[in-house]
């Protein structure tokens, strides 16, 4: 009789926890990448949930070739993130070689940054780029930035 029990409450404990077990809500976040100036190549990106290894070392990195883009707009989406804090680091890769070209210091592509923070001569902080996903669908816009363009 005692093995029936044992049985029995595994089985019900079994069922309590695969019913009270649930994910983590996730959500997507859907980017708008303006600004661009040329459909060659890549649109690079690195995600960090918080400022360690912010920018250069992201938590996550995605990279998508440039088509469907219009009149220097192009969208891209992440799905199934987990709600929380992220911020996003961006690169126009023109050359498709996943790194940011330099000329004397200058960067020879484009880049951007979630939230848009003012232009300065070093990288923002991760607080300035950060942002909630809090919900199923995250809608954002990064402009982005090219040296001697103006912008």
């Amino acid at each position: 009789m005692s093995v029936k029990i044992c049985v029995m409450l595994l089985t019900l404990w079994g069922a309590f926890t695969s019913v009270t077990a649930q994910s983590a809500p996730s959500g997507t976040i859907e980017i708008r990448f303006t600004g661009i100036r040329d459909s060659g190549g890549l649109i690079a990106i690195g995600v960090n949930r918080n400022r360690d290894g912010w920018p250069r070392d992201p938590h996550m990195d995605f990279n998508w070739e440039k088509t469907g883009m219009v009149d220097g707009v192009f969208i891209a989406r992440i799905e199934n993130l987990v709600y929380g804090t992220y911020a996003i680091s961006v690169l126009d890769d023109d050359n498709s070689n996943l790194e940011m070209d330099m000329f004397m210091g200058i960067p020879r592509e484009g880049w951007g940054f979630s939230m848009n923070p003012p232009f300065k001569l070093s990288t923002p902080d991760f607080e300035e780029c950060s942002f909630l996903l809090s919900e199923p669908l995250k809608r954002i816009t990064i402009d982005l930035r090219y040296a001697g363009r103006g912008r």
